[in-house]
């Protein structure tokens, strides 16, 4: 599938779990473009992973990390970026996406829980006794800045993400006329 020229980033944002990487892959791979993975790339900056990052420099000097490469993918060319679900903590993070193509992978609390409850790399879950409730209270205080974020809403609860990535090519087209 070809989309327009006039864009050459496409991000996607969402709480963890929502699907961000896996369905930036696909899209990469449809389109032929590079995927770029702001999680990688923060533990490719600072040398450590997230979770070490976490413990020893604290979660302000990741989101620094995460603001540092969310504004270097302007630079980038055919890319799909997939953004870290705290992303949209800061911001200025967020008037940047403003003024790019976002698109926010929207899921329910249960469904990331279910996704996500074997994983081990995720700091915010770390010290929780209830994986359910502390992923709706971090929705809840993130669900304005994805809106406001995104110029995309697509909902990547209980789909195949390839329906998920046929629907964002589909949702750009329309972005385009």
């Amino acid at each position: 599938m070809i989309i327009s020229p006039a864009i050459s980033r496409v991000y996607l944002v969402g709480l963890m779990g929502a699907g961000k990487s896996t369905v930036g892959k696909i899209l990469a791979d449809v389109l032929d473009w590079k995927l770029a993975d702001i999680d990688h790339e923060i533990e490719t900056l600072a040398g450590r992973t997230i979770p070490v990052i976490f413990n020893e420099q604290g979660e302000g000097r990741f989101r620094d990390y995460e603001a540092q490469i969310l504004l270097g993918t302007a630079k980038l060319d055919k890319a799909i970026i997939a953004c870290g679900g705290g992303v949209v903590i800061r911001p200025g993070n967020v008037d940047f996406l403003k003024n790019q193509i976002s698109v926010w992978l929207d899921l329910s609390p249960a469904e990331a829980a279910a996704r996500i409850e074997h994983s081990q790399e995720r700091p915010l879950l770390e010290e929780c006794e209830d994986t359910r409730q502390t992923l709706n209270d971090i929705l809840a205080d993130r669900r304005d800045a994805y809106l406001a974020a995104s110029k995309i809403h697509v909902n990547s609860g209980g789909r195949a993400p390839e329906i998920i990535a046929t629907e964002i090519l589909r949702a750009i087209e329309l972005l385009n006329d």
